[in-house]
């Protein structure tokens, strides 16, 4: 999990430190009073760089907690999906192909919704056991060969082959993922589809509503 973090700028500290050195040489610090007068210069000019140089905020990876639901099977499912989006993540990085970026990131995403779904609804898990169990290790698989082989800087026609087939079944891969996750909102859909229906009838039935349909216009 990623969480943005605020790294202060070392040219405030800097300053102060500058403040005293300079100071120190050209009076000695020899008085009280040199030493507040040092003082207070040094706090302006550190309150004053602070301003030009505020800092930057960047972005860390923070451990996610370590799932609690109070269900060991879908406890191992939630890891399974952290660990398979990070490592999706981090193949991404390796990988320069922009085509093949797009396509990782996309999974990336598709995965990261399909196991916030699990998670928010273990009836789900029968219908992705392949998904889980499969075809998701087996991409993470497929794309780790990938980054094998572009690493080596072999340019024959055998790794190339290779790489081409990986590269063109991510797209695939997608589809299958699109519709996995589709697939776990079928029953959500069908559900809607019934109560509108019901609520039409009834609506017709007592009188409430026209013949025609509510998005009909005049």
């Amino acid at each position: 999990m990623m969480q943005s973090v605020r790294k202060p700028s070392v040219v405030p500290i800097y300053t102060i430190a500058a403040v005293w050195l300079i100071y120190t040489l050209a009076t000695g610090l020899h008085r009280l009073l040199d030493v507040a007068i040092c003082a207070a210069l040094s706090v302006g000019g550190y309150f004053l760089m602070l301003t030009f140089f505020p800092g930057t905020t960047v972005q860390v990876e923070v451990p996610e907690p370590e799932p609690d639901t109070g269900d060991r099977e879908l406890d191992e499912v939630i890891r399974q999906g952290r660990a398979s989006i990070a490592a999706i993540r981090r193949l991404n990085e390796q990988i320069p192909d922009d085509d093949i970026s797009k396509n990782l990131s996309a999974l990336e995403d598709l995965t990261r919704k399909i196991f916030a779904r699990l998670e928010t609804d273990k009836q789900h898990l029968p219908r992705c056991r392949q998904f889980l169990n499969y075809y998701l290790p087996t991409t993470i698989e497929l794309l780790e060969r990938y980054v094998t082989l572009q690493n080596q800087g072999l340019d024959t026609g055998d790794v190339r082959e290779a790489m081409g087939r990986i590269a063109g079944m991510l797209y695939t891969i997608r589809e299958a993922f699109t519709r996995q996750l589709d697939s776990l909102f079928a029953q959500d859909v069908v559900d809607i589809n019934a109560e509108i229906t019901v609520m039409e009838q009834m609506m017709q039935a007592q009188g409430l509503r026209d013949t025609k349909d509510f998005t009909t216009k005049e």
